[in-house]
């Protein structure tokens, strides 16, 4: 595991998880627009100026709100990996966990509120880094076990899966309507052993 990619460390001072805490619930309850620093310190019954002493203004509040919120999601994401065979399992489990994960809580409402948010926090390059950082492992682990070629570009590799993954978490009523784990799966396996298989 890359514990150091992925610490929330940076999140265990009380105050910052206060105030992250409390901006969750506003940008949940009224959305990111309408979500200022006055209303974030009310509902977490803060001072603006402890506020502007961890984040110097909405924007990096906003960021530290989505970060923690990434760093959860990789942190069980790469521990339930470690714990799977397979490529085409890993992949898989990572798009059924991001489809839940958008589900809920705060991607929901921001889903119905700013759906362009949510697309663009997914395509923002620092995220990408973040959320590309453990494959290269799993990429060269499926290449020794013989699951893909050996001979593939580990980076290149590794790109081809994230966006696979990401496209089929942010899209997954695009094209063909694959719900089930299943469905997810089969599409899954038949699109890597494609792209990465011996035969590429």
């Amino acid at each position: 595991m890359h514990d150091a990619q992925f610490n929330t460390a940076d999140y265990a001072d009380p105050m910052v998880i206060r105030i992250l805490d409390a901006g969750e619930q506003c940008i949940h309850r009224f959305g990111i627009r309408r979500t200022s620093m006055g209303e974030v310190a009310r509902v977490g019954k803060l001072s603006r100026g402890s506020i502007y002493r961890h984040f110097g203004d909405k924007d990096s509040l906003i960021q530290g709100i989505f970060r923690r919120r990434q760093a959860l999601f990789l942190n069980r994401t790469e521990a339930a990996l470690e714990k799977l065979p397979t490529l085409v399992d890993k992949v898989t489990h990572t798009v059924v966990a991001g489809r839940k994960d958008i589900k809920e809580g705060i991607f929901a409402s921001l889903a119905q509120t700013e759906p362009e948010t949510v697309a663009s926090m997914y395509l923002d390059p620092a995220f990408y880094n973040r959320s590309v950082a453990f494959w290269p492992p799993h990429v060269e682990q499926a290449q020794a076990h013989g699951e893909i070629a050996g001979d593939l570009d580990v980076s290149a590799a590794t790109d081809f899966v994230m966006r696979l993954a990401v496209s089929m978490t942010l899209f997954p009523h695009m094209g063909l309507k694959l719900t089930s784990s299943a469905q997810v799966r089969t599409y899954l396996e038949r699109m890597l052993l494609c792209g990465l298989g011996k035969g590429h």
